[in-house]
Formats: structure tokens, C-alpha cells, sequence
């Protein structure tokens, strides 16, 4: 009779939450985006957290690494499934993971959508079977901006053709097809065209600027993945290849430590940073090796070369950069860095594999058709040069008892340079769980297509150890942080000499009922730089605090409302500067009903760049949601969801910014943004409309 009740409680949060799919996706998405401070590949990591809502994972199939690479699942909770397991044997229900420490009633409420504790069998009898029991999802996102930025002025008020302008229309528009058949086929296409860029004409006679096809198949049989078309590679810590963006820092502690899984399909609009080709991989009991080659152009700013012999030979010379995360090409300028150069990829890796962690190595090979060549400086004069690299890793992810030790150690072809980083998380008892990570990278490592932890975004010129806790004082009290020590041995830009610095986050949850949220948080970090206003090039020290109040409280079912006050003071030498963001949200989501609202009023005072404050903001799903307050003014937004059918979900969001006026500037001449970007006057509107239909 209990295993009855329980049986039906999971069935009814599960089909309570299969209404509210987008709310569940971007509470998780806020969870991570709110608690890092670099940028992510938010439509790469929402369609994971679709995949596995809409395909749940089975806690008893699931070996070490796949509860690691989970985002919906911390390492500690993953050590203490694995261990319950190896203990007690299968899970019979869900609600068995009340006996573990780091599972609640609130925690294993919001991940029943992703997980279960029964095998979803493949069965590929046939094509048409496979198509007819498949899913098809069409997503179209439209956005554009009032007023018009300068480079579309300047389009309409041409005088010479030589004038640097924006050559397509103001609308952003992307335009999706997605085909799943459970978790082992999918295939789709990914169409984007930015605003400012051309539709229909030259450049792009055939419409978007963007295009991205991908087929993948994985776990049949002995197929680990197959991967055609666009597909991504990530590996490791990321140190040695990974294709995509993890999370940094952050008082989620587990994210300190990458859980990358090989081969993947890509679904990102991010422009240049995918793999094209194919990628197959298999699995041979506790073996597992996979190979791939890829070849594509890349935008990149090249110089031609010259060739008085025959005028047509376009081929650069060299180029200063690869963009491997560009994507604009609105101007004639950016239209001519795109695809510039050739990219020729390929390697192998080999995986040795157990229900307690895996061993592997990583090894590639990349040719360019032209030689890497940047603008010098004396911070990038160890930085790559040339036409080709290759790069090979070592990695271990290990779970002993209570502890998960990972780790890689790689080796880049550029000088014989090496980069290291090694992790532990530790589950000490019900109440406290640490992460230690340390990381060592050579100055002249080579960072391009790498994802390491750290304080710099490139895996180089860099040693640091970091310290994050997570202690559970009462079951409704948290206390959780890091300290980070971190020292560059080369210089870095804007420094005269080696620097270091140090970082330290504080963080205290509340909690007391599932209806109402609060916590505090703090965050300071002290780095070395080249002072300000000096003749003579001096280093010295800057320190960024900031400070965040915030509170969530369910006033009654489906609506709830969030608070926020938060401020920063930064500090270099004797001068300081402040920032502050305060902001009301309302969220009406009730269950059952077509329509759901969310909206939010927000005033900022922020004296300079430095004191910028991000928040996270409700968005269309897979749209960004984190926008920056840069500026002393009022910023409001109103999201509507509206379900007009089974299958059909359209979203219309609008939102207003507005700059107040400096008393010793003239309202006349105010702008916001600089360059082709720059708008005129106070006020900026945004506007956007996404579609999404669904077939199964």
C-alpha cells in the first residue's frame, strides 16, 4: 500500500510538471546563470535539460560518469546515489532518495522531470517506425529594437558606397526544426540571421546567414554516438579539447569541476564553435574509443596575399585571429572575415570505463590554411603561431567511498607547453561537502578549443588553488562559498609585471517552507593591475565587493514574488566607485491555465563600468537571459506565454530601458552604446515574438 501511495505521488509531479515544462527549464537555467560570472552557451544547456525532461534518466542504469555530467544533479548527490547502489542494490521508487542526505522532499520534487528508476529499452525494428514514434518540434524566434542603431541610419543616409554600415535589415530572427526519437536518434537544422545582417541578397542569396545540420544516434548496441553534420567534442576538464562553454566559479562548488561526456550533437547558434563532419564512437564492455575528422571555414581577420601573377588569388596570407566565437557579419568589414580561412581537424581518444569512474586520453591534430599570426604584445608574445597543432591529454574521474578525484594533465605542440588541473569533491557527513581544485598552465599553452577552470578565460599563464564548502547548519539554514588564490607568472594585458589576486564568495540560505526563499550574499576579489592616471606605468591593486539581499515568496498558488537589492563598490587605490540594483518581480504561472505572465520593474545607480551588476531574466526558452545594468536608469519587462493548443506555444515579451540624462549633459545629444551600436536618446524598446509547435 505504502509503495502504491508513493508510486502515485511521482506520477502526479510528474504530470503536474509536464504542463510547466518551460518553467522548470529556466528555474534550473537561473540556478546556474545567477550563480556564475562567465559566459554560457545558454541554448546549448537548455536543450540538454529539455532532452532530459523529455527523455528522464534511469538512476539505476546511469554508471558514474553520466550521474556526473548531469546538470540537474550535484557531484555530491551523484556520490550518493552511486553509493546507495553499490550498498542496497537498484532503486525500487523515486522517493527512496529520502534516505540520502543531500535528498529532500523540495529536492527530489523538482528533479522527478528529469530522472527515473525504469529502463527505457531501444527498439529500431525500422525506419518507419522510428519516424512515426519520433518527435518534430518547429521554433521560430523574431526580436528587433526601437530606435534604430546608428549603422542603420547610416545605411539610409548613404552618400559613397565606402561608408561602413550595417547592410541587412533590424529584425534578429532564428528559425528551428528539431526530430527526436527517445534518447537515441535526433536530427535537426538551425537557421539564424542577426540583426544588421542581409536576407535574400548578397551575401546571403539564400536567406540566413547561418545554417547547422546534425544527426546523432547513441547508445544502441555497441554505438556510444554516431555524429554527422555539426556536432561538438568535449573531453575531460576541457583542457585538451572542448568545442562548447562551462560554468566558472561559482557558489554552486560542484561547478568547479567539468563532466564532459565525448561527442554530442550541436544545437547552439554559436556561429564557429562546433566540429563539422563525423564522429563515431563505440563501446566494448568497459572500453570505449571514438574518432573524428572535421572540416570547415572559419571567420577569422585575414590579410591577403599578393599575387601580381594572377589577380584572382584570394588566398590570405596570414591572420591575426580566429573569431571561434564570432558571428556578426553585418558590415562589409565582418562580411569579409567570414569564412576566411579553412580549418581541418581530426584525432581519436580511448576510455577505459567502470561503475566508479573512467580513464582516458584525448589526442587531435588541427590544420589551418593559413598561418596564425597575432598583433604583438609583450602579454601574447608566448601565444601561439603557425599552421597546425596538435595536443594530447591524459584525464581521470574516480569515485573512492565518499570522494570523487578528477583530474587531466595535457600537452600542447607549441613549445612542448603542458597544462594540468586536479579536483576532489568530498562528502564529509549529512552536514558539509568540500571541493578543492588545483590548477597549473603554462604561459604559452595553447587556448584555443579549451575549457579549463579558472580565473582567466584561456587555460594559460595561470596557477591557482581553489576551496569551496557547502554546509547544511539546520535543515532550513545553508552556509556555502569558496576562496580562490590564483597568480599569473607572465604578464597579462594592462600589467607591467607577474600579478596575482584572490577571490572569495560567502553565501547564507534560508529557507524555511517551500513558499518562501531568502538569502544573503558576498563577493570580493583583489587583483593586480596597471594603475590609472599614471605617467609611469605602475602596478597596483583593484577590488571589486559587491553585496546581494534577495527573497522569493509564493503569496498563493502560481504567483510569486522575488525581491532583490544588491550593490558593488569598486576600489583601485584611493579612489572608489558604487552600483546598485534593486527590483521587483511578479511571476503568474498558475497550473492549468494557457496563459502565464512575468514582469519585473528595476532602477539602477551605477557610477562607473566597473560597478556593472547582471541579472537574470525571464526569456522565451533558449533566449539569453542575463542582462547587464551598466547605467544609472529604470529597466521593466513583461513576458507572456500563452498555449493555444495542445501542441502550440507562443511567447511575446517587451522590454524597456531608459537612461537618466546626466544634469551636466544636454538631452539632445544623449546616446546609449557607442560605434555602429549607438542609439539615440534615453529610451531603448526591445520586442520579441517566438513560436513553438510540436508534433508526435
Amino acid at each position: 500500500m505504502r509503495f502504491s501511495l508513493l508510486l502515485l505521488l511521482a506520477v502526479f509531479y510528474h504530470h503536474s510538471y509536464a504542463q510547466t515544462e518551460h518553467a522548470i527549464i529556466n528555474e534550473y537555467i537561473e540556478r546556474y546563470i545567477e550563480n556564475t560570472s562567465d559566459e554560457v552557451d545558454i541554448q546549448q544547456f537548455a536543450s540538454e535539460l529539455l532532452f532530459y525532461y523529455e527523455h528522464p534518466l534511469d538512476l539505476n542504469k546511469a554508471d558514474a560518469p553520466k550521474l556526473f555530467a548531469m546538470p540537474f544533479l550535484s557531484g555530491f548527490q551523484s556520490l550518493e546515489i552511486i553509493q546507495h547502489r553499490k550498498k542496497f542494490g537498484d532503486f525500487i521508487n523515486l522517493y527512496e532518495l529520502q534516505v540520502l542526505p543531500s535528498f529532500d522532499q523540495n529536492v527530489i520534487t523538482s528533479i522527478l522531470p528529469f530522472v527515473s528508476v525504469r529502463s527505457h529499452e531501444v527498439s529500431l525494428k525500422n525506419i518507419k517506425q522510428v519516424w512515426q514514434n519520433g518527435t518534430h518540434q518547429f521554433m521560430t524566434l523574431v526580436e528587433t529594437n526601437t530606435p534604430k542603431n546608428k549603422g542603420f541610419k547610416v545605411r539610409d543616409t548613404l552618400t559613397t558606397s565606402e561608408t561602413n554600415h550595417y547592410q541587412g535589415s533590424p529584425i534578429y530572427n532564428n528559425l528551428r526544426y528539431r526530430f527526436d526519437y527517445k534518447r537515441f536518434v535526433s536530427f535537426g537544422v538551425n537557421m539564424e540571421k542577426d540583426a544588421g545582417e542581409s536576407f535574400l541578397k548578397t551575401p546571403n542569396t539564400l536567406g540566413y546567414d547561418y545554417f547547422s545540420f546534425y544527426f546523432a544516434a547513441r547508445e544502441i548496441g555497441r554505438l556510444k554516438a554516431l555524429n554527422l553534420g555539426d556536432f561538438q567534442a568535449n573531453f575531460g576538464q576541457g583542457l585538451t579539447l572542448s568545442t562548447g562553454l562551462a560554468f566558472g566559479k561559482s557558489s554552486i562548488i560542484t561547478n568547479s569541476k567539468r563532466n564532459f561526456s565525448g561527442f554530442g550533437a550541436y544545437r547552439s547558434l554559436r556561429e564557429n564553435a562546433y566540429l563539422r563532419g563525423g564522429a563515431l564512437a563505440l563501446s566494448f564492455d568497459h572500453i570505449e574509443l571514438g574518432a573524428f575528422a572535421s572540416y570547415k571555414n572559419v571567420d577569422a581577420n585575414a590579410i591577403l596575399s599578393i599575387d601580381t601573377g594572377n589577380t584572382t588569388n584570394n588566398e590570405p596570407e596570414f591572420v591575426t585571429n580566429i573569431q571561434e566565437d564570432g558571428g556578426f557579419h553585418r558590415t562589409a568589414s565582418e562580411i569579409a572575415d567570414k569564412d576566411a580561412i579553412a580549418d581541418f581537424q581530426t584525432g581519436f581518444y580511448v576510455e577505459y570505463k567502470n561503475k566508479r569512474g573512467r580513464i582516458g586520453t584525448i589526442n587531435y591534430l588541427r590544420k589551418l590554411n593559413a598561418t596564425l599570426k597575432p598583433a604583438q604584445r609583450s602579454d601574447n608574445q608566448f601565444n601561439f603561431t603557425g599552421n597546425q597543432y596538435f595536443k594530447n591529454g591524459l584525464y581521470y574521474d574516480y569515485v573512492f567511498r565518499n570522494m570523487n578525484v578528477y583530474g587531466e594533465i595535457s600537452h600542447s605542440s607549441h613549445n612542448n607547453s603542458m597544462a594540468q588541473i586536479h579536483g576532489a569533491l568530498i562528502s564529509l557527513n549529512r552536514a558539509l561537502d568540500l571541493s578543492f581544485v588545483y590548477r597549473q598552465y603554462d604561459r604559452d599553452f595553447i587556448t584555443m578549443q579549451t575549457n579549463g577552470f579558472g580565473e582567466n578565460s584561456k587555460a594559460a599563464n595561470e596557477r591557482g588553488f581553489y576551496t569551496g564548502f557547502e554546509a547544511k547548519i539546520t535543515k532550513k539554514v545553508a552556509l556555502l562559498g569558496y576562496y580562490d588564490l590564483f597568480r599569473f607568472p607572465w604578464l597579462r594585458f594592462q600589467s607591467i609585471a607577474p600579478t596575482g589576486g584572490a577571490d572569495f564568495w560567502i553565501e547564507a540560505q534560508y529557507k524555511p517552507s517551500r513558499q518562501f526563499r531568502a538569502y544573503y550574499r558576498f563577493r570580493t576579489e583583489t587583483k593586480q593591475r596597471n594603475l590609472t592616471g599614471e605617467n609611469i606605468p605602475q602596478l597596483g591593486y583593484e577590488t571589486l565587493s559587491r553585496h546581494r539581499i534577495h527573497m522569493d515568496y509564493t503569496v498563493a498558488k502560481g504567483i510569486e514574488l522575488r525581491n532583490r537589492i544588491e550593490w558593488s563598490v569598486y576600489e583601485e587605490g584611493n579612489e572608489q566607485s558604487f552600483g546598485s540594483l534593486v527590483y521587483q518581480d511578479i511571476i503568474y504561472k498558475p497550473f492549468g491555465h494557457r496563459l502565464h505572465l512575468s514582469g519585473r520593474a528595476a532602477y539602477s545607480v551605477v557610477e562607473q563600468f566597473q560597478n556593472r551588476i547582471y541579472s537574470f531574466e525571464q526569456t522565451p526558452l533558449y533566449d539569453y537571459p542575463l542582462f547587464m545594468h551598466g547605467f544609472t536608469g529604470f529597466r521593466f519587462y513583461i513576458l507572456t506565454r500563452y498555449k493555444a493548443g495542445k501542441n502550440l506555444d507562443i511567447w511575446f515579451r517587451y522590454a524597456h530601458t531608459q537612461h537618466d540624462s546626466p544634469m551636466h549633459s544636454l538631452q539632445d545629444n544623449y546616446t546609449i552604446g557607442s560605434g555602429l551600436e549607438e542609439i539615440s536618446g534615453t529610451r531603448k524598446q526591445t520586442f520579441t515574438l517566438q513560436i513553438r509547435y510540436i508534433i508526435k
